[in-house]
This record gives C-alpha cells, structure tokens and sequence, in this order.
C-alpha cells in the first residue's frame, strides 16, 4: 500500500503552529519560525561550471578501478581452478583413466588418444589467454 493511498491522521493543532509560523506570526514556536526561514532562504550553492564533467570523470575512474580489482580476481580465481584441477588430476588420474580405457572401445590406446586431444584442447585455449594477456586484452572465455 502507497503512502499517498491511505489516509494518515493529522495533529491539528500542531498544523495550525506550522502554518502560523509559515506565515512568519510573531507568536509562533521558534522552532517553527526557524524551519519556515530556512525553507524560505535556501543556501546559495556554488556549483562549478564543468560540475557534471567532474562528476563524470570521478565515476570513469572508480569504475576503471573496481574493474581492474574483478579483473584480478577473475585471474586469480581461474588460477586457484587450475591448481585444483590438477591436484585432482594427479590424486586421482589413474584411476579415472582405468576407467576411461574400460569405457572406450580401443582400450588403454584410445584413452591415451583422448588424453592427447583434450591436453592439445587445453593447450590451444592456454595459448589463446596468453595472447589476450600480451595483447592487454584478457577475457574469461
């Protein structure tokens, strides 16, 4: 429910004090009289002419900064993927490579074969990064 949709109730004596002091009456509450002042008299703000530039700029720079922090997070997170996965390869590589020779038609030559293709796979992909690294331009695909 909006605020602007129900009704909430009003302290009438306490609007009558803000409208004396609004029409600047001599008894009204001071504190009232300060508030219809100030909201009569707003402060001068002395913007800068290339304000919106500023600001602009200000905004380019903290998202080229937080940018440059998720890049590198990126790169360390697909790093800590990369050691992870060749822990598990190492600790249990044998065994999913018995398995994989028990699987496939040919045998331990036709793991062996896939093995090959997916390091050469890796291999491609790994030169490709490394050619957006030199070239300034990494992505995470």
């Amino acid at each position: 429910m909006k605020t602007a949709d129900r009704e909430l109730p009003i302290d009438e004596a306490r609007w009558q004090a803000q409208e004396r002091a609004r029409l600047g009456d001599a008894g009204a509450d001071d504190g009232d009289l300060r508030i219809a002042r100030a909201l009569r008299q707003a402060p001068d703000v002395a913007l800068p002419m290339d304000f919106a530039r500023q600001v602009a700029a200000l905004a380019r720079q903290q998202a080229a900064v937080t940018m440059a922090l998720e890049q590198r997070l990126l790169q360390v997170l697909l790093v800590v993927l990369a050691v992870s996965t060749l822990v598990a390869l190492v600790w249990f590589g044998r065994t999913w490579l018995a398995g994989l020779a028990a699987l496939l038609p040919g045998g331990e030559a036709a793991a062996g074969w896939c093995l090959v293709a997916m390091l050469c796979g890796l291999l491609n992909w790994g030169v490709g990064q490394l050619r957006g690294v030199a070239a300034g331009s990494w992505r995470a695909t």
